[in-house]
Order: structure tokens, then C-alpha cells, then sequence
């Protein structure tokens, strides 16, 4: 079996970083490439086994230009229902094999929270914001979503939605949406005190709760939301892409486990993800993804583990961080992800040959 340790921080160039996530499909908006089945398998040999039935490893392509038209035109639900699709792989029992499926996002919903599982949803956020440069005058960005059962002790539970996009706290001050009118002009769709990505998420929330009778809670607070470090800060070679596989692959991982952290012989421990969802530690739950990629990154995060430091003050020295460590902290976790999925690509691509 691949190990995802083995891959750490290896050195290597971003033009082959590039070359392997092109060849496997990392970077491309195909549901049915050959990463996103990758990721999916994983959930089956790398995570806690107390999550490997219980997780549901979803891919969905959201254009939130169109959404924020539909949502000022009162029309969205109508719109999610007729346009918002999703992909997935589920195991045959015919053919005991895994079989690609897609269906509408909402029904999938459904279905997963009836049967009580933990939800992840890896989004193509197309059409995400203006950009002139881009030949279609709109960028794309990767972010992802968590959908986690509600401890409770009701028979409906219901669920919480957790939502992350790696700009973190600076998504805060977009509460529009800039639509292409010419070179130098644009028209604001403006949301009020809301940004954009909450408007688009709870819209979903509101449309599956409508619809399909579920019970999702979300709101606009970094209860549900990430407002850590912006991760991409030195980002100037579009790795959005690999966030969100970053984030399921430590979910997965850690859905049940302590995790364990050590300075000068003293050890704290990272609570479970489930306890950090829980207890409205979300966005250390996002920031504890990407300790193993730079040492002083880590250090700051065990030492807000048993501190009284606010939430800004740990942002702050991120901030700080990551400026200092420019492109090393983003070379490295893309390299390990890209690395870790080519790996398992290549080895089934053998097992095919043979």
C-alpha cells in the first residue's frame, strides 16, 4: 500500500508537481478522472476504520456567477434543482464493483443523511470571481465543504455544514459579486453584510431543507466557516486544486484519533476532528491540516493548544509564517498530495497493464 508518509515534503520542481497532477487528473473539473476515484478509494485503506463506512466522498461543479443572478432573482431553488449535479462512486452489489454515479446534488444529500453519513464535498467553484485575464473573464477556484451529524439526542439529528475555502479571512470583505460588463467596467452583485461563498452554501442549505426535508444547520460565523491564514498567500501557480483533497485525506484520517504533538519532550495533543467539530474549534480543525508541512507552522499551533490566545492572535502569526516561508510551505503540501494520488495512479496503471 502507498504511504502518504513517504511522500512528505520529498523535494522536487513544480513543473513536475504540474506534470503528474495533469496526467492524473488533479487539476481538471472531470468528476469521473482518475484522482477523484483515487480519493474516494483511499477512504477504504488509508483512513480510520471507524470512518471508512461511514464517509461519502462527493464531487460537485458550482458556478457562482450564475448562483448569485438565480439568488437575486429569488429563482435559486428552481436553478439547484435543475442545474447542480454531483458525482460519485458507489459499490455495485450486483457486480461487487465500484461504479461511477451521478445524480442531483440535493437527492444526494438526502440519501446520505438518512443514512447518517459524514458528507464531504469537493467543489469546482467555476466561474468564482472576475478576472479579466481569463479568456472567459471569470477564475475558478477549488474550496470544499463538511457535512457532520449533530451530536444530539433527538431522532432527527440533523446536520452542520462546515464550509472551506483557503483564502480564509480574506474572503470576509467580499460580499459581492463582480459581473463582467467591458474591459473597465463591471457591475456589483452585492450581498449586504454576507460574502459570496456563505450566500452560495446557505442557498444550498435552504434549497435541501426546503426540498428534501433535511436538517442542516449553517450560519456566516467561523463556527461553520474557515477564517484561518489565507493558505495561498504566496500563491502565484493557481494550487487551489489540492486544498480540498488535503482536507479529506486529514478528516479521514483523524475523524476519531487524537493526534499527537511534541516540543522539547512535551507533548499536547490535536483534539479528534470530531471533538474539533463539535466544539466549535473548526478553523483549528482546517489549521491543524497543514502542520506537517513547516516546522514553525507547527509550533504556532501546539502552542495555542493549552493557551488563551484568540483566534485572530494565531492568525497573525500565521500570517507571518507563511510570508516568511513564501512558496517552501506551498511547494511542499502540493507536493505530497500530487505525489501521494500520482503514486496510487501509476501502481494501478501497472496493475492494468499486467
Amino acid at each position: 500500500m502507498i504511504s502518504y508518509t513517504d511522500c512528505l515534503n520529498k523535494r522536487t520542481t513544480f513543473n513536475m508537481i504540474f506534470e503528474q497532477a495533469e496526467e492524473c487528473c488533479i487539476t481538471s473539473s472531470i468528476d469521473d478522472g482518475p484522482a477523484n476515484e483515487i480519493l474516494h478509494s483511499i477512504s477504504q485503506t488509508h483512513f480510520d476504520p471507524a470512518i471508512r463506512k461511514k464517509i461519502s466522498f462527493i464531487t460537485v461543479n458550482i458556478d457562482f456567477f450564475k448562483m448569485c443572478k438565480e439568488i437575486k432573482k429569488e429563482n435559486i431553488n428552481n436553478y439547484i434543482e435543475d442545474n447542480i449535479f454531483c458525482a460519485y462512486w458507489s459499490k455495485c452489489k450486483l457486480y461487487e464493483e465500484e461504479m461511477f454515479i451521478e445524480d442531483s446534488l440535493g437527492e444526494k444529500i438526502k440519501e446520505d443523511c438518512l443514512n447518517k453519513k459524514i458528507i464531504f464535498l469537493n467543489i469546482n467553484a467555476n466561474n468564482y470571481c472576475l478576472d479579466r485575464n481569463e479568456k472567459e473573464k471569470y477564475a475558478a477556484h477549488g474550496v470544499c465543504a463538511i457535512l457532520a451529524p449533530r451530536n444530539s439526542t433527538k431522532k432527527h439529528i440533523g446536520y452542520n455544514l462546515f464550509y472551506m475555502n483557503p483564502h480564509g479571512e480574506v474572503i470576509k470583505p467580499y460580499t459581492y459579486f463582480e459581473e463582467y460588463i467591458s474591459r473597465k467596467r463591471s457591475k456589483k452583485i452585492d450581498f449586504g453584510k454576507y460574502t459570496v461563498d456563505y450566500m452560495i452554501m446557505k442557498s444550498i442549505c435552504n434549497y435541501c431543507n426546503e426540498k428534501m426535508k433535511t436538517n442542516i444547520y449553517y450560519n456566516s460565523t467561523k463556527k461553520h466557516n474557515y477564517y484561518g491564514v489565507n493558505l495561498q498567500e504566496e500563491d502565484n501557480h493557481g494550487i487551489c486544486f489540492i486544498f480540498p483533497s488535503i482536507v479529506y485525506y486529514y478528516l479521514g484520517t483523524y475523524f476519531t484519533k487524537k493526534r499527537a504533538l511534541i516540543f522539547k519532550d512535551i507533548q499536547k495533543n490535536v483534539p479528534s476532528f470530531h471533538e474539533m467539530l463539535n466544539t466549535d474549534k473548526f478553523n483549528l480543525a482546517i489549521h491543524s491540516c497543514f502542520i506537517d508541512f513547516n516546522k514553525n507552522y507547527k509550533k504556532i499551533i501546539y502552542n495555542s493548544l493549552d493557551g488563551d490566545k484568540k483566534h485572530e492572535e494565531v492568525v497573525k502569526e500565521l500570517i507571518k509564517c507563511l510570508n516568511k516561508s513564501k512558496w517552501a510551505f506551498l511547494k511542499n503540501l502540493t507536493s505530497t498530495m500530487v505525489s501521494f494520488i500520482y503514486k496510487i495512479y501509476q501502481e494501478r496503471q501497472h496493475i492494468t497493464k499486467v
